[in-house]
């Protein structure tokens, strides 16, 4: 950390990216590095004051800063063994998905300036350069006391408001029944019991009258449908097409696992100023690009990595207690 003047540890204390206690130094660089390179990504959205910048600039600028730090710190070298291409495409997504830029044809721009205040962490996006004082995996933040509205928080990252349990039963008062459908193509059900590592979808119906989840067709154009048996005949309800598209059926799945007691915490573990967190089922699109942006990939080495990500203790405090108000678990100490 003491190479050149101690530029890592200034960058450090600066933007408060702290080691955690059990945390190797080797770790840490990449974590810093990692931050580094979000952060001259989101300075270069301010290159051309006369108009906008291309997405082939953002990632450009990423692979320079990538590719000097690398011949800065070669120990890093093992790291970052993710192609550069794979690395430049994961931030520039997460930007994407955060918010922190909206894409024009050919171009990107950055959002309007936001900030919101919520249990002692001021979120924040499009700030000026001068003002960014915290960082959180290539999120910004600062600390300030107090905070108690979550719901503009959840606002600004456009997250789910409803507890999941209360989303379930606000879609199954929706349904309208189909008895007996005739498909195409064959119907995968969701899977309601773990082992979930094994994957989300069961070739197997429920039978037992309960309602949950089937989806049919092929590639991204499945359609996705609400099922349940009554007396040995299938019946269907259709869901619409905005409520599954982009992935937005884990919102649906979430909600129909967490109605049945069957949906995975989300395990964590403090390590000082550093929280280390795993995911047991992938979150929804919105609420796994909120925690993605605000926190580092457990390994560098292949992106992207959406099941196991470390935070920053304070930001990872509000962001559980926002996730935990949409109906998700968490468990903390080590496995």
């Amino acid at each position: 950390m003491d190479k050149y003047n101690g530029l890592l540890l200034k960058i450090s204390r600066q933007y408060h990216i702290l080691k955690g206690k059990e945390e190797t130094e080797g770790e840490w660089k990449t974590r810093l590095v990692y931050s580094i390179c979000g952060m001259m990504a989101y300075a270069c959205l301010w290159d051309n004051v006369e108009e906008t910048i291309s997405i082939v600039h953002l990632k450009k600028r990423i692979r320079i800063i990538l590719g000097k730090y690398k011949l800065l710190y070669p120990e890093l070298l093992g790291s970052f063994s993710c192609t550069s291409e794979e690395f430049e495409e994961e931030i520039a997504n997460q930007f994407l998905n955060a918010g922190v830029v909206y894409h024009r044809p050919n171009r990107i721009v950055p959002s309007k300036k936001r900030e919101e205040h919520f249990a002692g962490i001021l979120f924040q996006r499009g700030i000026a350069l001068d003002n960014i004082s915290c960082i959180s995996g290539i999120g910004l933040y600062s600390k300030q006391d107090g905070g108690v509205n979550q719901n503009k928080i959840k606002i600004m990252f456009d997250l789910e408001q409803e507890n999941l349990q209360i989303y379930w039963k606000n879609v199954l008062s929706a349904a309208s029944w189909k008895l007996n459908p005739s498909f195409e193509f064959g119907a995968e059900y969701l899977r309601l019991k773990p082992p979930f590592s094994r994957g989300y979808w069961v070739n197997e119906p429920d039978k037992t009258g309960i309602i949950s989840i089937l989806r049919t067709g092929i590639g991204e154009s499945k359609l996705y449908f609400l099922y349940r048996y009554m007396e040995d005949n299938l019946e269907v309800s259709a869901l619409p097409k905005w409520q599954v598209e982009n992935y937005n059926y884990r919102t649906l799945a979430c909600a129909c696992l967490s109605n049945y007691g069957t949906l995975p915490t989300i395990d964590y573990f403090e390590d000082g100023s550093l929280v280390h967190v795993r995911m047991n089922y992938l979150l929804p699109p919105r609420e796994l690009a909120f925690l993605k942006y605000y926190s580092w990939p457990e390994l560098c080495t292949v992106v992207p990595c959406n099941f196991r990500r470390k935070l920053s203790v304070e930001v990872f405090r509000a962001i559980k207690s926002i996730l935990s108000d949409e109906g998700y678990e968490f468990k903390g100490g080590r496995n």
